[in-house]
C-alpha cells in the first residue's frame, strides 16, 4: 500500500507470522490493502503510518458512539480507577444483572463468564 512506513511494513510482515492469517480479528484485506490501525477519534481511524481512514466496520457494530468517545472514555477510566478485575462478586456486577433482568423479560438471572463454554457447562 503507498504511504506505508518501513515500521508499518515490519510489523505487518510480524503479523503473518504471529497470527493466524496475518490479522486479529474477522479482517482480511488483499495485501495491497492491509494496514494496522493505531488509533481512533469517532469515525476515522489513523494507521502506524499516520495516513487516516473513514471506519466503515466500527468494530462490527459495537462502536455506535465512534472511537474515543468523551462520555465512553471518562466512565471506563472512572471505572477502571475503582479496580480493574474482580473474580469476587462486586457492586457493579450486582447492578448490571438487575438492569440485564429487567430489561429482558424472560430472564430471571445472569452469569458474567470469560470464557464462550462457561456458560455452557453452567447451565
Amino acid at each position: 500500500m503507498a504511504g506505508q512506513s518501513l515500521y508499518e511494513q515490519e510489523l505487518l510482515a510480524k503479523a503473518s507470522k504471529y497470527l493466524p492469517g496475518g490479522n486479529g480479528g474477522n479482517t482480511n484485506f488483499p495485501d495491497d490493502l492491509k494496514f494496522l490501525a493505531r488509533e481512533g477519534l469517532g469515525s476515522h481511524i489513523w494507521d502506524v503510518s499516520g495516513n487516516e481512514y473513514i471506519d466503515w466496520l466500527m468494530g462490527s457494530g459495537p462502536m455506535i458512539l465512534g472511537h474515543a468517545h468523551q462520555a465512553v472514555t471518562q466512565a471506563v477510566l472512572e471505572a477502571v480507577s475503582q479496580g480493574s478485575t474482580f473474580f469476587a462478586t462486586n457492586e457493579r456486577s450486582v447492578l448490571l444483572a438487575e438492569e440485564l433482568c429487567a430489561a429482558v423479560p424472560c430472564a430471571e438471572q445472569v452469569r458474567f463468564t470469560t470464557a464462550v463454554l462457561t456458560p455452557v457447562s453452567n447451565a
